[in-house]
């Protein structure tokens, strides 16, 4: 659990990161060099987005580790790649990954788009059962609390993604009249997330816990 938060942390840092290189105009020589490369995956988020993928499919580890082990034979393991979703799940991060950091091209607010949007997808895939999940566990007064904690984070971080991917979207179509302060590089929609953001870390902070680890 820890290693998400701090992952997730990561990703959030380097987004802000990328929004410091804008405000404060730090540019680097595009000279096709590591550098310029490592510079421009941040300056458009790709970075942050290939930690927060990261983060997701630990998040799907998790979840495989809170609701499906196999209590009634009193054993803690769990097995990966047993069914078709596991598989889905797995080349998905994979497919995530390789976009995020490869299929790039510097100024293509599109390709950004995409981007953004397999992150979204990605994040429903496994945030989306993962909360269905969480549910069944409402009725049991001894997790409400929890259960509630977590629906609250799971819900925020899908929220996180749905509105940077239609700030960028917007971005990308060139609605002017969302743009913040007149900047192409934000719209009013970009400092939304940040509440999500707060949010949901909130809610995980109290709501990550085994509903079955308590179970006697």
């Amino acid at each position: 659990m820890y290693v998400i938060f701090i992952i997730y942390f990561i990703a959030f840092l380097f987004s802000w990161i990328s929004k410091v290189f804008v405000v404060f105009q730090i540019n680097v020589t595009q000279d096709g060099s590591i550098i310029a490369w490592f510079y421009n995956i941040i300056l458009d988020f790709r970075l942050s987005e290939l930690f927060v993928t990261i983060a997701i499919f630990l998040s799907y580890i998790l979840k495989l580790f809170v609701f499906e082990k196999d209590v009634e034979n009193d054993d803690d393991t769990i097995q990966i790649f047993n069914n078709l979703w596991d598989n889905i799940v797995i080349i998905y991060v994979g497919f995530s990954c390789v976009f995020v950091l490869f299929i790039y091209e510097n100024g293509n607010t599109f390709l950004n788009v995409i981007a953004f949007l397999i992150v979204f997808i990605y994040i429903v895939m496994v945030y989306a059962p993962f909360l269905r999940r969480a549910l069944q566990y409402r009725a049991i007064q001894d997790y409400k609390q929890a259960i509630l904690s977590l629906k609250i984070m799971l819900i925020s971080f899908m929220l996180i993604f749905l509105i940077f991917f239609i700030d960028r979207l917007l971005i990308f179509l060139g609605f002017t009249i969302f743009y913040f302060l007149g900047s192409p590089d934000f719209t009013v929609f970009y400092f939304l997330p940040w509440i999500f953001a707060i949010v949901g870390i909130y809610g995980a902070y109290y709501g990550l816990k085994s509903p079955k680890s308590n179970e006697e």
